[in-house]
């Protein structure tokens, strides 16, 4: 097999296992099977670093259903193969050329040299943030919340690594973050963890460098000779989360049943965490069904867009809307080129950017559409805008939701499963697997140019 195909694979075994032992009495507090779909469904969420739920996450799994749920969570942000070979690094295990072509493929990596140290570093990199973030949780949560040292260690555990793979699993309840809604503490380390997860493990490699500066630049000049990736992902990300800070707060600031109720202080928190966490996050300090039509169109965009590529995040991913973006703006200027940040871009990432932003469209709205169709009569009172904030949240891999998730009708909950898989693993992935003359690039023939009327 390719290494992209071998990726949709892995995923697909991974759910399939998790799904059968997320299925058995073992796994849930009333000693009875959750069911097949429902198990699937859980294990697609979990695998795809989603968060949405059938079940109440808290109260209905055992120990082992929240250790398997984590456990999928982590195999699946960072993808199966890191994880294979960051074991075979440890076991002095030799690595072979398909192993490194399959992490090239998982990360979207151009140069397939240094493949086992991407993959060593993004181990890394995970445990250094989530031990710092778990730290952090369980110092606040047992500050916070009235609650035991292990439970409160347990707590902090669970909800770094959520966080930091931008899962949206909590063990809270149906609440998620809710109770914790005017802690600062928690807030902060929470929106840091997601952040950290979306920017995508190249971005910390580069700071990484930028930290040790061998080079004994000063930190302007450093600053300028960032990578082009970088400097997208940091400029983009921040455009995003504050646009969405600034949306939010204008159209929910008097809405009582979400910021209207809240100090100054807490509505700039709480819209500011509920711009970062639909960086495919999928936590939530306020009421989703109690957003304006207005915040719940800016969440669809925003969790379509997602986090960066070669993250824990899904989504279209900011570089893709980055390089639209930067293109049009070229086109506006009378350029020829794609440029950014001083910079001449290949016209092939405007094609794939291109590709992966059509593909996501036309997933979520085949989605929503099927979604439509599906729970025509469904007596849980929704709306089209809540199947498409459905629809965006499976595609784009962030777990909010409108609360209609657990009421799907089977074809429902069978259509969200597609759309959070083919979400996680990117649309492209998908085509390019299925696609045997893509990878064998076997497209010689070339036709005459001809030029058609655009506007």
């Amino acid at each position: 097999m390719a290494p992209s195909q071998t990726i949709i694979v892995s995923f697909a075994l991974m759910i399939s296992v998790g799904a059968a032992l997320l299925n058995l009495p073992i796994a849930s507090k009333t000693g009875r099977s959750v069911g097949l779909l429902n198990a699937v469904f859980t294990s697609a969420s979990a695998s795809c670093v989603i968060g949405l739920t059938v079940v109440n996450t808290a109260e209905y799994w055992t120990w082992f259903g929240k250790g398997m749920i984590l456990l999928l969570t982590q195999i699946g942000a960072l993808g199966f193969m890191s994880v294979m070979i960051a074991a075979m690094l440890f076991t002095r295990h030799p690595i072979t050329l398909r192993n490194r072509q399959a992490i090239q493929a998982s990360f979207n990596q151009d140069d397939i040299g240094g493949m086992a140290k991407f993959a060593k570093n993004v181990v890394l990199i995970t445990l250094i943030f989530e031990s710092a973030g778990a730290a952090l949780l369980a110092v606040s949560f047992y500050f916070g919340a009235p609650a035991a040292v292990g439970q409160s260690v347990c707590q902090g555990i669970f909800h770094s690594i959520s966080a930091f793979c931008n899962a949206g699993f909590d063990n809270f309840g149906s609440d998620s973050l809710a109770r914790f809604q005017n802690n600062t503490p928690v807030n902060l380390v929470m929106m840091a963890l997601i952040t950290a997860g979306g920017l995508g493990f190249p971005v910390w490699a580069e700071m990484g460098r930028f930290i040790k500066n061998p080079q004994k630049r000063s930190v302007r000049n450093r600053i300028i000779h960032l990578d082009l990736h970088t400097k997208m992902v940091f400029v983009i990300t921040a455009a995003l989360t504050l646009s969405g800070f600034v949306l939010f707060l204008l159209f929910e600031w008097s809405n009582p049943a979400t910021l209207g109720l809240l100090t100054p202080f807490q509505r700039m928190q709480a819209a500011l965490f509920q711009s970062v966490t639909l960086r495919t996050a999928g936590f939530h300090t306020i009421p989703q069904e109690g957003l304006t039509e207005e915040s719940k169109f800016i969440s669809c965009i925003l969790m379509l867009i997602g986090g960066s590529p070669a993250s824990t995040a899904g989504g279209i991913k900011t570089i893709a809307v980055g390089i639209l973006i930067f293109s049009m703006l070229s086109l506006l200027k009378g350029r020829n080129d794609l440029e950014a940040f001083k910079r001449s871009l290949p016209l092939d990432l405007l094609q794939k950017a291109l590709t992966v932003t059509s593909l996501m469209l036309i997933v979520t709205v085949a989605s929503t559409l099927f979604l439509c169709f599906s729970e025509r009569a469904n007596p849980y009172p929704h709306t089209f805008l809540d199947l498409l904030f459905e629809a965006c949240s499976a595609a784009g891999t962030v777990g909010l939701g409108m609360g209609i998730t657990p009421y799907l009708s089977a074809a429902g909950k069978i259509v969200l499963i597609i759309c959070m898989y083919l979400g996680r693993l990117g649309p492209v992935t998908v085509v390019v697997a299925l696609n045997a003359k893509l990878h064998a690039g076997s497209d010689r023939i070339g036709y005459p140019n001809e030029r058609v009327i655009i506007g």
